[in-house]
């Protein structure tokens, strides 16, 4: 399968789908990442995209930037056609994308213009990351053998590692706590969780 990935900005996509990620990817699949911006609200663009791409390469995942500004991305026709333009060049056969209900103004726009741009598209689900809000999953994917793997992603956006906004609390930390909570929901120890716009079921078994 080809999958996508679309994120606002480095690490958003490792904290919400690296453990999916890492698991589609050493199974054979096709795993592309569609990053909006080079978060330089949040540190130095080179620096990030560096980490970016470091992170990319620990997933086996192939890197493309919508080159939007951090904390400033519009939600116009720009921005969806970049994305419809990305879906047409990749053809996936799962989309991942931010959830609409979130504090990150770049987040919900990001959400809704995936939303748009995906309208023909099969298979499209919502990933949470820390600012997300209300987020309700129905859909879970078992990480605990990956878990480590998720952390490396997440560790090779080192200047990210503490900017939590929480004294003393690490997105290491976060996401590892993320993944307990959702597996707890889904009666195992360690899961990513998501919310479909669509989902098809392949009932030829």
């Amino acid at each position: 399968m080809k999958i996508l990935g679309i994120g606002s900005h480095p690490d958003d996509l490792e904290f919400g789908c690296g453990g999916t990620f890492y698991k589609l990817s050493r199974a054979g699949h096709q795993v592309h990442l569609l990053i909006m911006t080079s978060g330089e609200v949040g540190g130095d663009s080179k620096t990030r995209r560096a980490e970016q791409e470091k992170s990319a390469k620990i997933l086996g995942a192939k890197v493309f930037w919508g080159g939007f500004r951090d904390t400033d991305i519009p939600l116009t026709r720009e921005l969806i056609d970049t994305i419809e333009s990305h879906v047409r060049k990749i053809k996936p056969d799962i989309i991942f994308t931010q959830y609409f209900e979130d504090t990150h103004q770049d987040h919900r726009k990001v959400s809704q213009a995936t939303t748009t741009a995906t309208r023909y598209n099969r298979n499209v689900l919502f990933y949470e990351v820390p600012t997300s809000m209300n987020f309700t999953p129905t859909v879970f994917v078992d990480i605990g053998s990956v878990l480590n793997q998720k952390l490396a992603v997440l560790k090779a956006h080192r200047s990210q590692v503490y900017q939590t906004r929480v004294p003393k609390l690490s997105i290491l930390e976060s996401a590892k706590s993320t993944a307990i909570f959702r597996g707890y929901q889904d009666r195992i120890k360690y899961a990513e969780a998501f919310l479909p716009l669509r989902l098809t079921l392949d009932l030829n078994l």
